[in-house]
């Protein structure tokens, strides 16, 4: 696994991180509220740092799927919410989109502005 897919699902961590602690922080005094912004903030620098190399479809779909998932996990270990055979399918179907996405990547033909701006770079 390359550093950017680790650096990708840190990001995702930290994610799943910063949504749990706006339910646990929720009733909390304010200057413990900024704290899950941080760790958003946090988040979205390393979703940046992994976009360098991973297609940003790829990574979006990756943070925001498994980011659903894992607060839908957290959601019913920690805070007792419901997994119904619906939300499990759902979820399934979440993480199927995520694998479907990331095989098609690099296997697209270009569309004709792409080569038509390729051809200019070769010229120029």
């Amino acid at each position: 696994m390359s550093f950017h897919w680790i650096v990708l699902l840190a990001a995702v961590a930290v994610e799943v991180l910063a949504t749990s602690a706006l339910k646990v922080f929720v009733s909390a005094p304010l200057f413990l509220a900024f704290l899950p912004l941080v760790l958003i903030g946090l988040s979205f620098a390393l979703l940046s740092l992994a976009l360098r190399v991973i297609p940003m479809a790829v990574a979006y779909a990756v943070w925001e799927g498994l980011g659903i998932v894992g607060i839908a996990v957290i959601g019913h270990v920690l805070f007792a919410e419901h997994l119904t055979p619906e939300r499990l399918a759902a979820l399934a179907m979440i993480v199927a989109g995520i694998v479907l996405l990331e095989r098609g990547v690099g296997h697209d033909e270009p569309d004709h502005d792409e080569v038509g701006h390729e051809q200019q770079r070769r010229t120029a």
